[in-house]
């Protein structure tokens, strides 16, 4: 019986660090979603950009 407490205690603990680690790889997914966002807003507004450009060159 005193062998089991302790094995309890550190599966609990396992199971927080778990959790941590869990919740830590959703926020890094979260924020790799959002670079990659910015990254696409970005090559579209370099694009509107660059089409404005050339239509200002012709004008």
């Amino acid at each position: 019986m005193g062998d089991f407490s302790p094995g309890a205690v550190s599966g609990s603990s396992n199971e927080d660090n778990l959790d941590k680690m869990i919740k830590h790889q959703e926020k890094m997914f979260a924020l790799s979603i959002k670079a990659e966002m910015a990254k696409s807003q970005h090559d579209m507004n370099m694009s509107i950009s660059r089409k404005l450009g050339e239509a200002g060159q012709k004008a």
